[in-house]
């Protein structure tokens, strides 16, 4: 249900409101941050398909250590070992199909908000603020990761698509 929602949130759903999209997302493979790695999985092939995206998420999961230290990305045994972790969503960037002033909500930039956020274990608000701003931090580099991943597949030219 978290994953649904958080592609609804992010898909152009009037452009055509008579169709369906159907995600389907096959675990391979469970090293930790398995919402996370979906939801980006989830994200590159609905930009692959060509759905129409009001923005790319990116999302991480951040764990909390007894000791106070995050660790983001943490491995399934690292999660198990955690006191808490959160899983995080952000919108990608300003770049957005959006128009100019939808890209404010009251006043601050759409892209210092947060789209999901699930936390397991008990975390205090300091704690869970600091895993935000570590996890906003990561997320850009991440959104620079697949900003140059996936305009590679995009023709600069549309005359020269074949």
């Amino acid at each position: 249900m978290i994953l649904k929602r958080t592609l609804q949130s992010i898909c152009v759903l009037t452009i055509n409101p008579n169709t369906t999209t159907t995600v389907i997302l096959q675990v391979v493979n469970d090293d930790g941050s398995l919402l996370p790695c979906a939801i980006n999985a989830a994200c590159a092939a609905l930009v692959d398909a060509g759905i129409p995206l009001k923005h790319l998420a990116v999302s991480i999961c951040c764990a909390l250590a007894g000791s106070g230290s995050v660790i983001l990305d943490p491995t399934k045994l690292e999660e198990q070992k955690m006191e808490a972790f959160t899983y995080l969503v952000f919108p990608n960037s300003v770049l957005s199909v959006l128009p100019e002033g939808s890209l404010q909500v009251d006043g601050e930039l759409m892209e210092h908000g947060i789209i999901t956020s699930v936390t397991h274990g008990v975390i205090s608000v300091d704690d869970y603020l600091y895993c935000l701003e570590r996890g906003h931090a990561a997320s850009g580099k991440i959104s620079d990761f697949l900003r140059r991943n996936l305009q590679s597949q995009v023709p600069s030219d549309p005359s020269k698509a074949a």
